[in-house]
């Protein structure tokens, strides 16, 4: 027996692959005739539609916002990973993605895209760190959203995130296995809630470290370099802070970054002073970007569920638009330590 595919479908009827694909996914741009027609045909041909057909609701549009800020499409790796995971799961649903890139200096009137005024979205996923102003305009809207990866921290808000906290930890807690007992943090720790949650897990690593052995680690914190709803900063005073950390009597062996990207910062100002990595200090960094296999060393690093967490962010929305009143979830997903060249025991 011949397997029906799209192509047959479209070959019977004498029209594009395309707009089949379209019609079966109730795209409201199908006009209703021709839609009726093709699920007709693809009914009577036998072809094997998933999920179960569903009629296009009068009040639904079909498209979901995903908001973020203008500055994220600098480090477009990270937050389009995200969003191939937003773009499957919203496929499942039968939903489009619509992105609206932030300038978060406008205020929320101007700042918001009009598919949201205009109620041509059903939905939001609000991505990083757009202004508290923005949330509470949505709110007072009364439109549906989601926060990934926000900065605020409200109960009455679905969240879904990265378990910053446990990576870190996890992270610090490598470094110590591998014999290092000065170690630095690399990061501004208010300069995202994500950046606090990992200090925190570096902290709390170095708390129960010193509370089970007799040997104490010496850590210290290295500011001026992190991540905000603007993109990515350095002060003039970071350098200077990472040559006199590095280079002194008592110089640091390994140090964590609050991401990739600090990393590769840290890894490209050592260079230039000629310490070496791992001989001299080992790195770790946070968020597993591809740039860690183009690195020389090779990057150790955690590894976030970038494309889960994006899916998961759509399972959440979907709940929210079809129950209003649900409890609010607030979900942290796990990390994974990936072990590459950037770390090695200290020089005795």
């Amino acid at each position: 027996m011949k397997k029906i595919t799209l192509q047959v479908i479209a070959d019977e009827l004498k029209v594009s692959k395309a707009l089949v694909s379209k019609a079966l996914s109730n795209d409201p741009a199908v006009n209703e005739g021709t839609r009726e027609k093709i699920w007709q045909t693809a009914e009577e041909m036998g072809y094997r539609i998933k999920p179960v057909r569903k009629k296009a609701s009068d009040t639904q549009t079909g498209n979901i916002v995903v908001l973020m800020p203008r500055a994220y499409l600098d480090d477009i790796e990270y937050w389009g990973k995200v969003m191939q995971g937003v773009e499957a799961e919203l496929t499942n649903h039968q939903f489009s993605m619509i992105l609206s890139t932030i300038d978060i200096s406008l205020f929320p009137k101007e700042g918001l895209p009009s598919s949201i005024y205009d109620r041509k979205a059903d939905g939001a996923i609000v991505m990083g760190h757009l202004p508290d102003n923005y949330i509470e305009m949505l709110r007072s809207i009364d439109f549906p959203f989601v926060m990934l990866d926000a900065n605020l921290l409200d109960p009455s808000i679905d969240h879904i995130l990265a378990n910053n906290f446990l990576g870190a930890y996890q992270a610090t807690n490598y470094l110590f296995a591998q014999g290092h007992r000065k170690i630095g943090f690399v990061g501004d720790p208010d300069a995202s809630w994500s950046f606090r949650e990992r200090s925190r897990g570096f902290r709390e690593a170095i708390r129960d470290f010193n509370e089970k052995n007799d040997e104490e680690i010496q850590a210290t914190f290295i500011a001026g370099i992190g991540v905000s709803g603007t993109g990515m900063y350095i002060t003039g005073e970071f350098a200077d802070t990472l040559k006199t950390q590095t280079t002194s009597e008592q110089a640091l062996t390994g140090l964590f970054c609050g991401n990739d990207v600090v990393a590769l910062e840290t890894l490209s100002l050592l260079s230039k002073w000629d310490i070496h990595c791992p001989d001299d200090v080992s790195i770790i960094g946070f968020d597993d970007l591809t740039l860690t296999e183009l690195m020389n060393p090779k990057l150790t690093t955690i590894r976030v569920p970038k494309n889960d967490i994006g899916m998961r962010a759509v399972q959440m929305l979907m709940r929210r638009i079809e129950h209003p009143e649900v409890t609010p979830e607030h979900i942290l997903m796990s990390t994974q330590l990936i072990e590459r060249a950037s770390i090695t025991a200290p020089k005795q």
